[in-house]
């Protein structure tokens, strides 16, 4: 079976792969704060490997999809100081270990999931409607000029998310709604 550009089956060879950096990933994340290049330069290159032996050519034009859409968009979060550089190659691996899709949708779901957290946060420092209410002078100062945004954000409104856990427990729901349907049918 060859996959295409637009949705594969995974099989189990590229599903224990994801779980497996997925997982090692989240818990250097958690542990270390950082997702080690040790882990994604090899699972982008195994990525490339499992897809091209498994559906030869094909599987390479899918592989390098599934990195562009891994890889490219969180770049530009890397760029705009929302994702940092092991998270963007944590994106990159699972997108040349899964594909296009499925990197869409761990990519969608890890951003959600980190959004959530990021939340939660907040809400765990006392600073969730102060943060909140600066974010939203900011929104409006881009549309009203009559509105000035604040300055730089005050240290106690930081906070650092850890979002390599978010991109495993994107990439682990992704992989769960692959074989069910779940997210299918839940929109249905």
């Amino acid at each position: 079976m060859t996959p295409s550009l637009i949705a594969a089956p995974l099989q189990p060879a590229q599903v224990w792969l994801l779980v497996a950096v997925a997982l090692v990933c989240a818990v250097t994340d958690v542990f270390r704060k950082k997702v080690y290049n040790a882990i994604t330069y090899p699972a982008i290159v195994l990525g490339f490997v499992v897809q091209v032996a498994l559906y030869g050519l094909p599987g390479l034009w899918s592989a390098l999809a599934g990195f562009a859409i891994g890889f490219f968009p969180a770049f530009m979060l890397l760029v705009l100081g929302g994702m940092g550089g092991g998270d963007v190659k944590l994106m990159g691996a699972i997108g040349a270990i899964a594909g296009g899709v499925a990197a869409t949708e761990a990519l969608l779901l890890g951003v959600l999931f980190g959004a959530f957290i990021g939340l939660g946060q907040l809400a765990w420092h006392g600073v969730l409607w102060k943060s909140l209410w600066r974010q939203t002078k900011m929104i409006v100062g881009l549309v009203v000029p009559s509105v000035r945004p604040q300055g730089l954000i005050p240290p106690e409104l930081k906070h650092e998310l850890r979002f390599g856990v978010a991109l495993a427990a994107g990439t682990l729901v992704t992989l769960y709604d692959l074989k069910t349907g779940l997210i299918a049918g839940l929109l249905s």
